[in-house]
């Protein structure tokens, strides 16, 4: 089949005057590269389309070209971004893997992701939506709190200081976010002090979810809460005057979190990650693949915290991880997702 690859390429051009995680959701080069490799080595022909400003443009002009898109991009800095790309596809009648527009704008907005999930009893840690530092709390949220951006992924936003413990250090964290990510909504949720679990998904019809992953914490510094933070490819890690500019390079020196795969868990904590996963997945009506967060507290409450329907997919990120935990190569995990897209379109059809 004739495949079209749509990304987000990473450019240092887009750092200057911006803070470093600017770059977290869009793709390097070397990922771009390998997943080519992967898509060719099915017997398949890669076409490759950057989602810039000329995508539609461009799409319009090579759809008679394609058979079916591979989608990662993660869209340009606007609302609901991550569903520019389907929406296009489906205006020029091209098949895509992946979330439908509807799922991707509503699995970006962690708020209304949380709203859904709790609706239909999926636990989540209370929250709140923030439209100015000094809106006041709900009175039913307990400190610790962490700050987030609502509709950004990659840990964007997220530093050591995200955690605060009094109503001092939210305000001065709700201020900077607002400065420094103009225009983009804030959310405050109780912060789950446990095990944090990430589960991927593949499949439609009986959607399966893939070895799952503890991310540990015990390296990091005594007093460092335990939080993944953005940690750009090794290849942007070099531009260190830029990183140093944006008041991170402690942060950055200090990362070492790691993650087990598979998650060392008991048979009944990986069935209740598994149920709630699926149902996660179910309820937001996510197609052909996604990866989600969960915690789980010490009395073995499992809160879920967020799910990305176009997930990190370069060969040394989570999902891939999982997948070479289930033994297959990195080509294998890919021809999953795009097979599972072919079938819906042409189930007749299938990936070698």
């Amino acid at each position: 089949m004739r495949v079209a690859i749509i990304y987000n390429l990473i450019r240092e051009d887009l750092l200057e005057g911006r803070v470093l995680d600017v770059i977290a959701e869009w793709d390097s080069r070397e990922t771009i590269e390998a997943l080519t490799e992967a898509i060719r080595s099915g017997g398949h022909e890669v076409l490759l389309i950057e989602a810039d400003m000329h995508i539609f443009e461009n799409l319009q002009k090579r759809r008679h070209e394609i058979d079916i898109v591979f989608n990662i991009a993660e869209g340009m800095d606007c609302e609901s971004r991550e569903s520019l790309v389907p929406l296009l596809c489906e205006i020029l009648r091209i098949p895509y893997t992946g979330s439908g527009p509807l799922t991707l704008a509503l699995c970006l907005d962690k708020v209304r992701t949380k709203e859904i999930l709790a609706f239909n009893g999926i636990r989540t840690p209370a929250f709140q939506k923030i439209r100015y530092p000094a809106e006041p709390l709900h009175p039913h949220l307990r400190f610790p709190l962490i700050c987030k951006l609502v509709a950004e992924g990659s840990s964007m936003g997220i530093s050591f200081d995200s955690v605060v413990d009094n109503d001092a250090a939210l305000r001065r964290k709700l201020e900077f976010l607002a400065l420094h990510y103009p225009d983009k909504p804030l959310m405050v949720e109780e912060y789950i002090d446990g095990q944090e679990f990430t589960v991927p998904v593949i499949g439609n019809d009986e959607p399966f979810v893939l070895p799952i992953i503890e991310v540990k914490f015990d390296k990091l510094p005594p007093d460092a809460p335990k939080i993944v933070l953005f940690r750009p490819d090794d290849d942007y890690q070099s531009v260190g005057e830029i990183i140093h500019n944006t008041g991170r390079t402690m942060e950055l020196n200090a990362f070492d979190r790691y993650s087990v795969c598979p998650a060392a868990i008991s048979p009944e904590t990986e069935e209740k990650i598994k149920a709630a996963a699926i149902l996660a997945y179910r309820i937001a009506e996510c197609r052909d693949w996604c990866r989600m967060e969960f915690r789980m507290d010490k009395a073995g409450t499992l809160y879920f915290l967020e799910m990305n329907p176009i997930a990190g997919i370069d060969p040394g990120y989570q999902f891939p991880r999982s997948a070479k935990a289930l033994g297959w190569s990195y080509a294998e995990l890919i021809e999953q997702i795009l097979n599972a897209g072919i079938r819906r379109y042409f189930p007749d059809k299938l990936a070698h």
